[in-house]
C-alpha cells in the first residue's frame, strides 16, 4: 500500500480465509467508496421493503431494511478488493483463532505504518458465519 497507493486513506480492510477455496486475503476500501456502496444497495434494498410492507410481509421486509451505517462491510465491493490474495496448500479446520490472532496485529501494524482514516478506520475479519465479523476499530483503540 506504501508504494502502490500512497495517497489512499484507508477507511476500511478486511482480512478473510475461505476455508474451502485454501484462499486468504486483504482488502482495502475507502470511505466513499464505502457510502456509494451503501447508496446503492439502499435504492435497491428500498424497492423490496417498500413491496414487502405493502404487502404485509414485515419478515420479509426486515431483510431489506435500509442500511444506516457509514460502513459497507462487502470485501468483494470494497475499492482495492483482494488487494494482495493468498493461495494455501492446506488451511487447519480451526484457522478462526488465528486469523483472530493475526488480524490483531494487523490492525496494529496498519494503524502505525499506513495511510488510515484517523477517526474512523476499521478492520474486520470474517468468521464461517459472515464476511465482516470481528473487528478492531481506531476509536476504541484510543485511549
Amino acid at each position: 500500500m506504501k508504494i502502490e497507493h500512497p495517497n489512499f486513506i484507508i477507511y476500511t480492510t478486511s482480512i478473510w480465509t475461505d476455508h474451502s477455496a485454501k484462499v486468504s486475503a486483504i482488502s482495502f476500501d475507502s470511505k466513499s467508496n464505502s457510502l456509494q456502496n451503501i447508496d446503492a444497495s439502499n435504492i435497491y434494498n428500498k424497492k423490496h421493503y417498500d413491496m414487502y410492507i405493502s404487502e404485509g410481509n414485515f419478515k420479509m421486509a426486515d431483510m431489506f431494511k435500509p442500511n444506516e451505517s457509514d460502513r459497507f462491510c462487502n470485501p468483494a465491493d470494497f475499492e482495492l478488493e483482494s488487494f494482495e490474495e493468498f493461495n494455501h496448500n492446506s488451511v487447519p479446520s480451526k484457522w478462526y483463532p488465528t486469523l483472530v490472532k493475526f488480524g490483531k496485529l494487523a490492525f496494529e501494524k496498519i494503524v502505525w505504518e499506513l495511510n488510515v482514516d484517523e477517526d474512523n478506520f476499521e478492520l474486520g475479519i470474517n468468521s464461517t458465519k459472515d464476511w465482516y465479523d470481528k473487528t478492531w476499530n481506531i476509536r476504541n483503540s484510543k485511549g
